[in-house]
């Protein structure tokens, strides 16, 4: 039977009215959550606020509500999956069968998901078959070697190798699932960037992304076509790394590295941590030896972590005798012991999503908040 001529606007209505959801301003994810459930579709969701129908949430009042609905752009997000076909890239929505299973907006996942190249079920299956592989960007030759063997014995074994494409352990992750995958492992390696799809950061890593996608690889980023990365954009991306693989191995990290904001998303998310030991007094390791401190499982061999050895250890919480510092301004005045959500913190402060999670992150990581189980945070 011959299609009718709506048909093909039909088939993409909701992903288009996902993506006009991830790009109107006020509405997070939590809100988007909310929205559905309210009216049962995106599509039905971006209709209702069209005709400034929607409802009153947690610190959203009417008012609020109502001119966010009417600034839902439909055209916008049309604009943009255009430029996505043009590059090549799919768009993956919480409706999507291939959207990653433990994925929920109301845990704060981006609403939308740009990929180029492979976009494999064992990374986004209810049990990944996918290890990340994360690291300081000044890292040693040694750990760069460490990780790109790690990378390598990961995909002989299968299990797919996720990192973000930066200078150091990324890169040299990336470059060993590579050449496994050359070599005729049946794994390779995803590559999860903070900015667009497009945009290959930093730069230099050009040559890098295009030998991960002809080696059977993928690139998959939730920010716009075009965009360059946000401030605040790297942790919110080390929790999407953690959030596509079973295992984090932590190779060097130093005490303020962003592969402990990585870690710590792990762990919220119940995944297993393991890093490298190092000697007490190398400050480029102190935070892989703080993990260990911890209770994070030793990697000591690049086979350790992927073939059949015990499960590691995942890190308990800090020492009830370990100094609690005090949130700084404007914090102090925001966190408490009443969970707060990101839209929530949004709504104080003013900022964009990146820059308040970015904050929360690494108070996570400095000790000044604590995130719960569902993506909420509060004072320690």
């Amino acid at each position: 039977m011959r299609a009718r001529p709506d048909d093909a606007p039909q088939r993409v209505r909701e992903p288009l009215a996902w993506l006009a959801l991830a790009r109107a301003p006020g509405v997070g994810p939590q809100r988007a959550a909310e929205l559905l459930r309210a009216f049962g579709s995106a599509a039905d969701a971006v209709a209702a606020g069209h005709r400034g129908a929607w409802p009153a949430l947690p610190r959203w009042p009417f008012d609020r509500a109502r001119a966010a609905g009417h600034l839902v752009d439909l055209a916008g997000a049309e604009r943009e999956i255009r430029r996505g076909l043009r590059i090549g890239a799919r768009l993956l929505t919480p409706g999507d069968a291939a959207y990653p299973a433990l994925w929920h907006p109301e845990n704060g996942w981006p609403l939308a998901l740009w990929v180029r190249g492979a976009w494999p079920a064992a990374v986004t299956g209810h049990a990944p078959l996918a290890v990340a592989i994360v690291g300081p960007r000044r890292a040693s030759p040694e750990a760069q070697r460490f990780a790109s063997e790690l990378a390598a014995a990961a995909c002989r074994a299968g299990a797919w190798v996720v990192s973000g494409l930066a200078f150091g352990v990324d890169a040299a992750a990336h470059q060993g699932a590579i050449e496994a995958a050359r070599a005729g492992a049946n794994a390779s390696t995803l590559a999860v960037l903070a900015g667009g799809v497009d945009r290959v950061h930093p730069t230099a890593h050009r040559e890098l992304a295009r030998a991960l996608l002809d080696a059977g690889g993928g690139i998959v980023a939730a920010a716009p076509i075009g965009a360059v990365p946000a401030t605040g954009a790297f942790p919110v991306r080390n929790r999407w790394i953690a959030g596509l693989a079973s295992v984090v191995a932590v190779v060097e990290a130093g005490p303020r590295s962003g592969a402990l904001h990585t870690a710590a998303a792990a762990l919220e998310l119940g995944r297993e941590v393991r890093t490298t030991p190092a000697r007490p007094w190398d400050v480029h390791a102190a935070g892989s030896l703080a993990l260990l401190r911890d209770g994070a499982a030793p990697l000591l061999e690049p086979d350790d972590a992927w073939l059949g050895l015990p499960a590691g250890v995942r890190p308990v919480p800090p020492r009830a005798d370990r100094r609690v510092r005090p949130p700084p301004p404007p914090w102090d005045a925001i966190l408490g012991a009443a969970p707060i959500d990101v839209d929530g913190a949004i709504e104080a402060t003013g900022w964009g999503v990146g820059a308040v999670i970015a904050a929360l992150e690494g108070g996570v990581v400095d000790g000044w908040a604590a995130r719960l189980p569902d993506g909420r945070y509060r004072r320690p």
